[in-house]
């Protein structure tokens, strides 16, 4: 298993601060690697990895080990004298930069909190998307040009088969999945793909193929029903998320109005 740098580098600085209570799980060249340490590894690789992966003894071997190569490497490297390389310090400055700019980000999020009030707000607008409006069930065929759609959908009319026309798809996407786009909410999409699909009677083909920068298009709507929101629960995850990037976006915006940028 591949440890990512900051990890480690997060792990290795766990280990100093916590020198004095240490309880060795490897002693390398005299320098300790501490069960505290450990312990840190592998609770961030099981969350990383959405519970895939349990604490267990064969897993906490395999992080041991690769704790212990580890420290052997930056053993043998700073011996080597590469941590004075011009190439490692530039490097480690940038990180340095990386590190720092996740710092402010971390801070204006803990310093602007994102509340139950407004994540109930955004999921309110969320919501007011599907108030009346349909999602559809579509399947496409991207052709390249105007002259060669009308023939597909001609074909079509006349009972040519989706499945064997869709293999003319430009759009490898598309053409991989069968022509399959899934369900679209009506309310949300471009105006003219809505208008396209609104026109298109259930289990009927486009009258008229539809011009996009990807290609021509010709629609097959399998499927009509009313739009449902998800339900909130499903979608706080993302919707804190959201709401987090925006605090992010706004405390990088105050800096940039009070900065002198020339």
């Amino acid at each position: 298993m591949k440890l990512t740098t900051k990890l480690l580098a997060a792990a290795t600085l766990a280990a100093a601060a916590n020198l004095a209570a240490a309880v060795p799980v490897a002693t390398v060249n005299g320098v300790v690697i501490d069960k505290d340490t450990l312990d840190k590894v592998v609770a961030q690789v099981v969350r990383e990895n959405n519970g895939r992966l349990q604490d267990n003894p064969a897993l906490r071997e395999e992080l041991r080990q690769t704790l212990i190569t580890r420290e052997l490497v930056q053993q043998a490297a700073t011996k080597g004298g590469l941590d004075k390389s011009p190439e490692f310090i530039r490097a480690l400055e940038e990180s340095r930069k990386d590190l720092l700019q996740q710092a402010f980000f971390a801070t204006a999020v803990k310093n602007r909190p994102v509340t139950d009030a407004q994540i109930k707000a955004e999921y309110e607008r969320y919501a007011n998307q599907f108030k009346g409006a349909k999602e559809v069930q579509v399947h496409q065929i991207v052709l390249a040009d105007e002259a060669a759609a009308n023939k597909v959908i001609a074909e079509l009319k006349k009972g040519g088969k989706f499945d064997a026309l869709v293999k003319q798809s430009i759009d490898a996407n598309s053409r991989n999945r069968g022509g399959d786009m899934g369900w679209g909410n009506l309310a949300t999409m471009e105006p003219p793909l809505a208008e396209a699909l609104k026109a298109i009677p259930k289990g009927q083909v486009s009258a008229k193929p539809l011009k996009s920068t990807h290609g021509w298009h010709v629609f097959r709507v399998d499927d009509i029903r009313d739009a449902k929101a998800a339900p909130l629960e499903a979608i706080k995850p993302r919707i804190a998320q959201e709401l987090q990037n925006k605090v992010i976006q706004d405390a990088v915006g105050e800096l940039r109005q009070k900065a002198n940028i020339q």
